[in-house]
């Protein structure tokens, strides 16, 4: 399952129970 982490959401993600991977990226960098 893929979500959209937004900076209000990205704490109630880190402290879930279960494996999170988190891929970083920007439009901009190349």
């Amino acid at each position: 399952m893929a979500l959209e982490i937004t900076d209000a959401t990205l704490e109630d993600v880190l402290k879930t129970d279960k494996l999170v991977v988190i891929d970083f990226w920007a439009e901009w960098c190349g």
